[in-house]
């Protein structure tokens, strides 16, 4: 009698943790895919941040890659909570506003400061799920210091 009473606290302990474990997914969080442009060019190499409206301190990194794909990591999370949201997004070019080369030659002429760093700002509002967006370097707000691209 006692084994069974203890297979079936074992049971309903089991039932309780999965129960847990699924109610803690079923609030949604919100995850970013999308495109980053310049000028209607990939914006490749951008540095990317996300930060919460509400709480400056809870900020989430990314990149583009070469054919302008964000990337954003979420360190250990599955995603972020959703709401509003800054994004910056940082662009580097060459002095002559041209894009920065691929690879290498990027990274060097970023290390040896010869690139004009440009800062975009949006508000995002993200709702749960998957968020496809397309950011415009050209249409956000320029926050930069620099002196303006030609």
């Amino acid at each position: 009698m006692q084994t069974k009473t203890h297979w079936r606290h074992l049971i309903l302990v089991g039932v309780w943790a999965a129960a847990a474990g699924l109610s803690g997914c079923s609030g949604s969080v919100a995850r970013i895919a999308g495109k980053v442009s310049h000028n209607g060019e990939p914006a490749s190499g951008a540095e990317v941040v996300v930060e919460s409206a509400t709480d400056p301190a809870e900020q989430y990194f990314g990149t583009t890659t070469e054919d302008g794909s964000l990337y954003v990591g979420y360190r250990d999370k599955p995603g972020l909570p959703p709401g509003l949201w800054k994004i910056r997004v940082t662009h580097f070019t060459q002095r002559d506003g041209r894009p920065l080369p691929s690879g290498e030659g990027g990274q060097v002429l970023r290390e040896s400061n010869r690139v004009i760093a440009r800062t975009y700002l949006f508000d995002q509002e993200l709702a749960g799920g998957k968020n496809v967006l397309e950011l415009k370097l050209e249409a956000a707000a320029d926050v930069s210091d620099g002196p303006p691209l030609p």
